[in-house]
Parts: C-alpha cells; structure tokens; sequence
C-alpha cells in the first residue's frame, strides 16, 4: 500500500491506518476557522494537521483549546485544491496529532502517491481487478 512509510516508531501505525481509512471514506477532517489551521513543527516547518476520523479532529481541537471546528474534505478538494495551495505555500501535511503523540509531518507528494496507492487497493477490493 505505502510507498514508503514514515519513520514513526515501530509501535505507530497512524499513518498507516491514516491512509487506509482515508482511502475507504475518500475524505479526510481537518479544523477550520476563517482558514485552515496551521502548527509549526520544532524546525519550523508548517504543517496542516489533517485527520481519518471527526472524532479525532475533535480530540486535538479540545487539546490545543481552539475555535476551529472539524471540517470535512473530499479527496478531490484534498488534492487538487488545498494540496495545490499548500504546496505554493510550502506547508506540508500533519497527520493524525493526538494530544500525546505530535503529528506526523509528511510531504504532500507521499501522503498524495500513497493515498492513490490505498485507493486502487480499495477499488481492487470492491470491484475486482480488471483484465
């Protein structure tokens, strides 16, 4: 499925489980109020954090005590707007931050190749593979 899956420790299947759950629903969650929310990782590098599940956007939202609200996304939005934006503004893409574990800061074009990887998994799954 991955290309080649981020360095998280051997214990940490959020990516992973990131990109297969993304693939299944064709969205993902991320918290918006008056613009997408942005971190900043500890070298500077920005990041959107980006989310499988509303709940999980939910829990960091309440964490980091915000007013940006759970928003859902295509995978089309995802990816030939917002991804498009972001890479112009150089912002990378934060995966699943909970409020104990940071996100896992990913380029657009991994979670991008990866993400079309899980989805032909997914139509493979249940449509069949075509000869």
């Amino acid at each position: 499925m991955a290309s080649s899956t981020p360095d998280t420790g051997q214990d940490d299947t959020r990516y992973a489980d990131f990109i297969r759950e993304v693939a299944e629903w064709e969205g993902v969650w991320a918290l918006y109020h008056n613009g997408w929310l942005l971190r900043t990782t500890e070298t500077g590098q920005k990041y959107c954090p980006i989310f499988a599940m509303r709940d999980e956007a939910e829990s960091f939202e309440a964490s980091i005590q915000s007013t940006h609200v759970p928003t859902a996304i295509t995978l089309v939005e995802l990816m030939e707007s917002l991804m498009v934006q972001w890479r112009a503004e150089d912002i990378m893409a934060g995966i699943c931050p909970t409020p104990a574990k940071p996100a896992i800061v990913v380029s657009l074009d991994q979670v991008s190749n990866d993400l079309m990887a899980a989805l032909k998994d997914v139509m493979a799954e249940r449509f069949g593979t075509q000869s």
